[in-house]
């Protein structure tokens, strides 16, 4: 395994993460054996993205007794209503579903403490506002609760805004060939590498859209971050 550094936040990520989205509806037997798998090939990059009783249980399963092996970003905003997901900004519900988090993992701090989602010019302005949830993330980060601040987004003209303040350590977005030329992703790139923003790739594959053979393929806008393509992908490429 490769490792790099994560922006300026000194941590020595592994160059593969592993997102834990799809674990969600899997077994506990299943959940460990991934877990399990992943870190013995050194991978050491987590992203926790759910905050679900049953998922954080398995999850916590699969990382007992190897806290100091991984590097776990967690979700401020993602939440659970009858067992099931859904998001909020509210910080009150956020510090319950972030103390859950920490309870149920078994751990005194999380490494990432990442805005959820944040979609669009609109919901960023609103995690930023006063009282926020960034507000509320970079207390996190003083109690120690957090070592750093991250966000997700599938708009580059949020990421790229982002990256300007000097507050955010991490941002978490779509990197794959389906968005190569949109419009203003290449400048927000060269914006976090300017500002030493750690940048993490998110659907690499554009959902496994461009893993497809022979086959036209609509890709949609969150695939890529803003832009809708309908391309030809071809068996050799």
């Amino acid at each position: 395994m490769q490792y790099r550094k994560l922006g300026n936040t000194g941590l020595d990520v592994s160059v593969i993460g592993l997102g834990t989205e799809y674990l969600f509806s899997q077994n506990r037997n299943t959940v460990t054996s991934v877990i399990n798998e992943a870190i013995d090939c050194g991978v050491n990059y987590f992203d926790i993205v759910f905050n679900i009783s049953n998922y954080l249980n398995n999850i916590s399963t699969g990382i007992k007794g190897k806290r100091d092996k991984i590097i776990m970003t967690g979700h401020l905003g993602s939440g659970e209503k009858n067992g099931k997901y859904y998001k909020t900004y509210k910080v009150k519900q956020c510090e319950e579903i972030f103390n859950k988090l920490l309870s149920k993992l078994n751990t005194n701090y999380i490494d990432i403490a990442n805005l959820h989602n944040v979609r669009n010019e609109k919901e960023y302005n609103k995690v930023i506002s006063p009282g926020g949830l960034l507000d509320y993330a970079i207390r996190l980060k003083e109690k120690g609760l957090a070592r750093f601040i991250g966000i997700s987004t599938h708009d580059v003209s949020v990421a790229k805004n982002v990256a300007k303040t000097g507050i955010i350590d991490v941002i978490m977005i779509q990197v794959n060939l389906a968005n190569n030329k949109m419009p203003g992703r290449n400048d927000m790139l060269n914006t976090c590498s300017k500002e030493k923003i750690g940048l993490v790739a998110m659907k690499v594959f554009a959902g496994g859209k461009l893993l497809q053979r022979n086959r036209t393929v609509n890709i949609a806008a969150w695939r890529t971050g803003g832009m809708r393509l309908k391309k030809k992908i071809f068996q050799n490429y």
